[in-house]
C-alpha cells in the first residue's frame, strides 16, 4: 500500500468502531447507559486484580457517574484498600506536581471517569490531572480498547477549562495530541507525528505510540470543561516503566505551552498540530458515520479540528471528528 506523498509507507492502527451500529445519535463520545452485564464484568475484573469483592459498602456514598455502588474489596494478603467514592482504588490525594494538581490512583475504572467526577462534583481546576496505574476499562475513541499492559502504560486524564467557543471546541483534541507528541518526543528523543484525530505515531514506521480521547461539556456559547485522556506506550519509546514520571512531566509541560494562547482562539494549536501531522500529503479513504465514505489528499487541519480533504478535482471537503469511523491510506 502506498504511503502517499511526503512520507514513509505505513498505515497506523484503524479507528474502527467496535460494531456497525455507529453511535447513539449524540456523537461517538457519548456512551449509552452501561448494560448490567458489562458493569458486573468490570466489577469482577477489579475484584480479580485486588482481591475478593465483598459487595457494596454502606459507609460509602453511591456515585452514579462512577458506575453505581462503591465497593468493599478484601485483599487476600492484608486489609482492604480504601475505595474512592468516585471509582478509584488507592489514596487519590491531590498533590502539586509539575505545576498541576495531581491525583494518583493505584487502580480505577478509568482515568476519564475519575477526572469527570472530580470536575463535576468538586469543580476541579483547569489542569487538574488524574493518573491511574491500572484501568479496568481503558477505552478510547469509538470504544477502542487500549491493549498495552498497565506496567508499560502512562495513563493520565486532564481537566481542561479552555476559553474556546462551541465552534472551536474540538480543537481540544488537537491540544491533547500535540501535548502527547511533544512531551513524549522530548523525553525519548524519538521523532513522533500526530495522526488525525486521536493518535501519535513514530514518524518513520507509523507504529502507534499514544492515543487520546476528549470528552467535552458545553455551556452557553462556550466550552464549560473538558477531560483529555492520554495513554502512552512507554515500551515503544524505549523507556519502560521507569520513564513514566518523565513522560508525564513532559506532557503536562507541553500542554501548558500550547494552551497558553487559547485566549486568542485555536489557530495556534491547529498550526502546531499541522506541523506534526504525519497524515498531511497522503491520499486517504475515510469511512464516515453513520455511513458512507470519502477520499482525497489530506491537506490540513483547521481551527475546528476538521480534516481538510482535497479531491481529484481540487474541491476541499472538511471532515469533523465526530463523523469519522475509520481511516485508510490508499
Amino acid at each position: 500500500m502506498s504511503g502517499g506523498q511526503g512520507g514513509p509507507d505505513f498505515t497506523p492502527p484503524s479507528d474502527e468502531a467496535p460494531d456497525e451500529s455507529g453511535t447513539n445519535g449524540a456523537g461517538p463520545d457519548v456512551a449509552d447507559e452501561e448494560p448490567d452485564d458489562d458493569r458486573a464484568g468490570r466489577e469482577a475484573a477489579m475484584a480479580e486484580l485486588v482481591g475478593e469483592d465483598v459487595g457494596p459498602d454502606p459507609d460509602l456514598p453511591v456515585d452514579a457517574d462512577a458506575g453505581g455502588d462503591a465497593r468493599r474489596v478484601r485483599s487476600p494478603t492484608g486489609p482492604a484498600p480504601q475505595a474512592s467514592p468516585t471509582g478509584g482504588l488507592g489514596p487519590g490525594e491531590a498533590a502539586e506536581r509539575y505545576g498541576h494538581l495531581v491525583r494518583h490512583y493505584r487502580m480505577g475504572v478509568s482515568g476519564a471517569a475519575l477526572a469527570l467526577a472530580w470536575a463535576r462534583q468538586e469543580h476541579a481546576p483547569d489542569g487538574a490531572t488524574v493518573v491511574v496505574e491500572r484501568e479496568v476499562s481503558p477505552l478510547g475513541r469509538l470504544g477502542r480498547l487500549w491493549t498495552t499492559p498497565p506496567e508499560s502504560t502512562l495513563s493520565c486524564a486532564i481537566v481542561l477549562r479552555p476559553p474556546l467557543s462551541v465552534e472551536e471546541a474540538d480543537a481540544i483534541w488537537l491540544l491533547a495530541g500535540v501535548a502527547a507528541a511533544e512531551g513524549a518526543a522530548a523525553v525519548s528523543g524519538r521523532e513522533l507525528a500526530t495522526w488525525w484525530p486521536d493518535l501519535v505515531v513514530h514518524a518513520d514506521s507509523g507504529d502507534e505510540v499514544a492515543a487520546v480521547k476528549v470528552e467535552i461539556q458545553l455551556g452557553p456559547g462556550k466550552v464549560r470543561s473538558a477531560v483529555a485522556t492520554i495513554r502512552v506506550n512507554l515500551d515503544t519509546l524505549g523507556l519502560g516503566p521507569e520513564g513514566r514520571e518523565a513522560v508525564l512531566e513532559g506532557i503536562l509541560g507541553a500542554l501548558d505551552r500550547n494552551s497558553a494562547d487559547l485566549a486568542e482562539g485555536s489557530a495556534g494549536v491547529a498550526a502546531a498540530y499541522d506541523g506534526r501531522c504525519g497524515m498531511l500529503g497522503r491520499r486517504v479513504k475515510l469511512r464516515l458515520l453513520p455511513k458512507g465514505e470519502t477520499r482525497g489528499v489530506a491537506k490540513g487541519v483547521d481551527r475546528s479540528a476538521r480534516l481538510e480533504l482535497e479531491s481529484s478535482t481540487g474541491m476541499v471537503q472538511k471532515v469533523a471528528i465526530d463523523t469519522l469511523r475509520a481511516i485508510e491510506v490508499v
